[in-house]
This record gives structure tokens, C-alpha cells and sequence, in this order.
């Protein structure tokens, strides 16, 4: 039973950092006011020359489509009076590569999020195989190794965000159709690097953010219980 105790808590441990990464990304990708940012902050309507309004519902085409079970994304647009695909093939067969990269990291998220809620209740709260103490300890496990990476993925990016980013893709995807052309291939003018550049960082500065307060409500529960441990210590040999 320590073995099955010992694996539980290490993937407890992992599920924190794993939760927060992908729980950001994934309300990133359905929040329409990151579309909304894209187009207007990164001048989408004079890089693709099409009109704000069809930008904005072809944003809402994309995330419809990331959460739907169309195998191709087809969105018509009116250009100079003549309706056309937004996308050429090529970005379509990336965004399906893209379409099944965020559904697998759903899972992961839903899979993260699930574990560590029934570590809480069953070995917690009902088998009690970890104090409170010790899910305070983990938590605080967890809060660090996700702020370590995060550390870790900021030096790279610093170093230089483009080349961390072309990596990225390489590494995720076993094809080259992320390469498009900003001269020409509407996905990239509509989010060009600029713009995920901020969004990477964005998402970093929330889950920094949510991580830095769970590992200071966990150091706070530890303080408070060795304190109170402290003082029963005190009264008991007093």
C-alpha cells in the first residue's frame, strides 16, 4: 500500500502544474475577447484586408470549431464583393493539426483536474492515508515544480522568443504546415508571433499568479498548524 500511496502522491504533485498550464490555455482559446485583442491590437484588417466584422465572426468560427466535430475549418468571407475561403488548405490541415493537439490537452486538463480532486476526497478526506498537513506539503510541492518550469520556459523565451517558438512547433507537430507566409496566408496576419508572443506571456502570468497564492495558502496552513501544534505541545507539558 506505501507504493500505491507513494505513486498517488507524485502524480497529485504533477497534476498541480499540469491543471494550471493547461485550465489557462484552454480559457484562452475559448475567450472571445482574445480574438477580439488579435485583430484590433495587431492591425488584422489591414494586414488581410478584410473587414472587421467578418474577422470577428471568423474568430468565432475558430473557437466554434475547437469544440465542435467539424474535421475541417471552412469560413466564407465576401472579398471585394466575391465570397472565398478565408484559409487557404494549407492552414486548414494545420488548424486540424492544431484542432486535435488542443483536444488531446482537454483531456490532460480534465484528467489533471479529476486527480486531483479525488486525491482530496479519497486519500484525504475519507481513507485520511495524508494529513492536511501533508496535502498543505504537496500543494506546495506541486506550486514549486510548476514555477520552476515556468522559470525555466521564461529563459528561453527571453533568450529568444522566436526560435523557442519554431522548437515548440517542431516539437508538437510532425509536419510543416505551421510554416505560413505573413505575405500571404490570412492565419498568420490574423495572429501573427507579436501577438502570441503576448499571449504566452499572458498565460504564464496567470499561472504564475495562481501558483504563487496556492503555495502561500499552503505556507500559510503550515505555519498556522505548526504553530497550533506548538502551543498544544506547550500546554500539554506545561
Amino acid at each position: 500500500m506505501g507504493v500505491f500511496r507513494v505513486l498517488a502522491t507524485v502524480l497529485f504533485v504533477l497534476s498541480i502544474p499540469v491543471a494550471l498550464v493547461t485550465s489557462n490555455i484552454r480559457f484562452v482559446a475559448n475567450e472571445g475577447r482574445v480574438y477580439r485583442y488579435a485583430i484590433d491590437q495587431f492591425d488584422g484588417v489591414r494586414t488581410t484586408g478584410i473587414d472587421r466584422d467578418q474577422l470577428l465572426r471568423a474568430g468565432d468560427e475558430i473557437r466554434d470549431y475547437f469544440n465542435n466535430d467539424e474535421k475541417t475549418l471552412s469560413v466564407r468571407v465576401s472579398v471585394a464583393g466575391r465570397e472565398e475561403n478565408l484559409f487557404s488548405a494549407r492552414e486548414t490541415l494545420h488548424m486540424q493539426d492544431v484542432k486535435s493537439r488542443l483536444q488531446a490537452m482537454n483531456r490532460a486538463q480534465e484528467f489533471s483536474v479529476a486527480y486531483a480532486l479525488v486525491y482530496v476526497v479519497v486519500v484525504v478526506l475519507w481513507a485520511r492515508e495524508v494529513s492536511l498537513r501533508g496535502l498543505a506539503v504537496n500543494v506546495a510541492l506541486g506550486c514549486v515544480l510548476c514555477l520552476g518550469v515556468l522559470a525555466a520556459v521564461g529563459v528561453l523565451g527571453v533568450a529568444g522568443f522566436d526560435s523557442a517558438w519554431e522548437d515548440f512547433h517542431r516539437l508538437i507537430f510532425s509536419n510543416d504546415f505551421w510554416l505560413l507566409n505573413p505575405a500571404s496566408d490570412r492565419l498568420i496576419q490574423m495572429f501573427p508571433p507579436a501577438f502570441w508572443e503576448s499571449i504566452v506571456f499572458f498565460i504564464g502570468l496567470m499561472v504564475v499568479a495562481q501558483a504563487a497564492l496556492l503555495l502561500l495558502a499552503a505556507g500559510i496552513y503550515l505555519g498556522a498548524s505548526r504553530h497550533a501544534e506548538a502551543r498544544r505541545l506547550e500546554a500539554q507539558y506545561a
